[in-house]
């Protein structure tokens, strides 16, 4: 049986939750810093019900003071929500709803602005505190700029590698269906290598393109931070990245916690 524990304790480990449109990722949080984080894919009940009873046999006596969640995904989050619920009788906080957001957002659409992108900057002006461009290669890739007050400023969406390889299959009459890679020539000698040297390539070079439009628009280069789920995959081939820190939304609910506590006076 898990005993959940209402009351504020900075120094307890708690649960982090990231609900993102392929996975979710789940880390134990202590001391501002990751424990054992990992990722399943969103929508496997299963699969998310084992990973979070390890994280919970993993605390001490199983005693759990709170499990901090994001989502860009309303059904999913919904139902996570209600899976954490049933499995240690408390609700989970959200970030953006129940709890405030890591960091100042300076957006028009405040409201509209996903806050795995608010995690995902948070978490690097946290470890950075200076002006920072946050690159997070996921199913959709964004490009978002921090100022050095740590205010979000905003950013670029663009579709991932295997939305516009997808995009591509779905919406013509011949073309493949074929995974991201990087051909040795730097053309494609047939189809697919075509497609993937134009898709993975390319996608390489918008990233650089915009990440300079906002090195124009600030008078200076500032430090570009990568995550997402296809880091390693495209980081070899984007020299622009300076550095690379997996689970950055992860982080940055952790931070979103932190900040919790610290207006609580914890």
């Amino acid at each position: 049986m898990v005993h959940p524990v209402p009351s504020f304790d900075p120094d307890a480990p708690v649960i982090v939750v990231d609900i993102g449109n392929t996975n979710v990722g789940l880390a134990t949080w202590q001391a501002d810093q990751l424990r054992t984080p990992l990722s399943i894919p969103t929508g496997d009940e299963p699969a998310f019900d084992a990973a979070f009873a390890a994280h919970l046999d993993a605390l001490p006596r199983r005693r759990l003071v709170a499990a901090i969640m994001a989502s860009v995904v309303p059904i999913a989050m919904e139902r996570v929500r209600g899976r954490i619920a049933a499995l240690v009788g408390m609700e989970p906080l959200v970030v953006g709803d129940t709890i405030p957001p890591p960091m100042e957002v300076g957006v028009e659409d405040r409201q509209g602005i996903g806050m795995d992108r608010v995690c995902a900057a948070a978490a690097a002006h946290d470890r950075l505190q200076s002006a920072c461009v946050v690159v997070d290669f996921g199913t959709a890739v964004t490009v978002d700029l921090i100022d050095d007050d740590g205010v979000f400023r905003g950013g670029a969406i663009l579709p991932g590698l295997r939305l516009q390889l997808r995009a591509l299959h779905d919406m013509t009459a011949r073309l493949p269906l074929v995974e991201p890679a990087f051909p040795e020539a730097g053309y494609g000698r047939n189809t697919a290598e075509a497609m993937q040297v134009g898709v993975c390539r390319g996608l390489a070079g918008a990233v650089r393109w915009i990440i300079e439009g906002y090195a124009t628009t600030l008078s200076r280069w500032v430090q570009v931070v990568a995550t997402g789920g296809d880091l390693a995959f495209m980081a070899p081939h984007c020299d622009f990245i300076d550095t690379r820190v997996p689970h950055l939304v992860l982080r940055g609910i952790g931070i979103a916690y932190r900040n919790h506590l610290a207006a609580h006076g914890a």
